[in-house]
């Protein structure tokens, strides 16, 4: 498998995690045109959100939006993606980054058990998701917002899939303890997802964004809380990033459905009946490229403490065979120092730290250059750190 800086989306089923996706990449396009930078994806990630564009323009030029109809993913899959300098080929080193998404009813251990995929694919989509640098939480943001009645709210912890969502945060938030994860950036993105009628800055005329906050807030606080606990000798940030999944849609009624649980017991299912805002419409996705911003921060950081580490050690490695190559070493010393070729392999050492030392300053100075205008857009005025205490 090739080595990526890894992200992985926890969330339950039909929440739209793979159009997030699909919009995380294509406002990540337009925030690098013009920069010199190239977003480049893999045969089988092309494939995968060609076929989510398509889906999505066949109900742009239909006329009738259905979240539903755009499908989600079946099966594991991970969206292998590279940040590249203009004039790259494939066979230059680019920045790679892998995305996981998976169906979010394998979050249930007894959904796991009922599908011979999902016990075949789990452990290796556990091990991404532990291994990962964000973990980025999508959140349906119309079961928050009109539940309204007791009923409602009671089923919106199932619907958000809190006790599963949870489970997975813990394992990750332990993960960020293991020595060779523990000087390692690490993100949490909570991002609700088609906002659109809850705000005013994206062509819609929502009033609604102070409230939605305060919803979020109140409701992922045992997530932050779990974190800070598992994670009290590190820091981990926690970054609250409102998405217009599309930009050109309007929820007009939410649906409330009355079905069983897998116990048996009386709850409800909801479902969002959307209209496109105007006609023609345009999909403007929004908020959406500050998750691979927040992405590329976390590989700017750790690269930039990496490069000060290893310039730290090749300078205490030239310092020691400078020390070793002035001290007094007598005659029998400097009888061994210079026969023996210990001078030769000293003075080699030297040079390598030389080296080192210039290597990581170009190497610094390509990562500047290659991700400096992404990791340092404009923040949106919607997206706000939050403080894990």
């Amino acid at each position: 498998m090739t080595l990526s800086f890894k992200t992985s989306m926890v969330g339950p089923s039909r929440v739209g995690k793979t159009t997030l996706i699909t919009a995380i990449l294509a406002e990540t396009e337009t925030m690098l045109a013009g920069s010199g930078i190239a977003l480049v994806m893999n045969e089988a990630t092309e494939m995968r959100i060609r076929k989510n564009r398509k889906d999505l323009r066949r109900a742009v030029e239909a006329r009738e939006f259905d979240a539903g109809s755009l499908g989600g993913n079946q099966s594991m899959f991970r969206y292998e993606v590279e940040l590249r300098a203009a004039g790259d080929t494939e066979t230059d080193p680019g920045i790679p980054f892998s995305i996981l998404d998976y169906p979010g009813g394998w979050l249930d251990p007894a959904v796991r058990m009922s599908s011979a995929e999902a016990q075949r694919d789990w452990p290796a989509c556990e091990e991404h998701i532990t291994e990962s640098l964000m973990l980025l939480l999508p959140v349906e943001a119309a079961v928050l917002m009109e539940a309204v009645t007791p009923a409602q709210r009671r089923a919106v912890a199932d619907l958000l899939g809190f006790e599963d969502v949870e489970a997975m945060a813990r394992k990750w938030a332990r993960a960020r303890n293991l020595p060779e994860h523990r000087d390692e950036p690490a993100v949490v993105v909570i991002a609700p997802l088609k906002c659109e009628k809850y705000f005013d800055d994206n062509g819609g005329t929502g009033r609604d964004a102070v409230r939605l906050r305060t919803l979020v807030e109140a409701k992922y606080q045992s997530v932050i809380d779990i974190i800070r606990e598992e994670t009290t000798d590190r820091a981990v940030r926690v970054v609250y990033a409102p998405i217009d999944t599309y930009g050109c849609v309007d929820l007009m009624e939410g649906e409330w459905i009355e079905r069983q649980d897998e116990y048996g017991s009386p709850t409800l299912d909801f479902r969002g009946h959307y209209r496109f805002r105007e006609i023609p419409p345009v999909v403007r996705p929004k908020a959406a490229g500050s998750v691979m911003r927040e992405l590329c921060q976390c590989v700017v950081s750790g690269r930039r403490t990496a490069e000060q580490r290893r310039a730290a050690e090749a300078q205490g490695s030239y310092q020691a065979a400078l020390e070793r190559r002035t001290e007094q070493k007598g005659f029998w010393g400097a009888l061994d120092y210079y026969l023996n070729g210990e001078a030769l392999a000293n003075r080699a050492a030297r040079l390598r730290s030389r080296r080192t030392l210039a290597e990581a300053r170009e190497r610094q100075e390509e990562l500047n250059t290659m991700l400096s205008r992404l990791a340092g857009q404009p923040v949106d005025d919607r997206v706000d750190e939050w403080k894990t205490s």
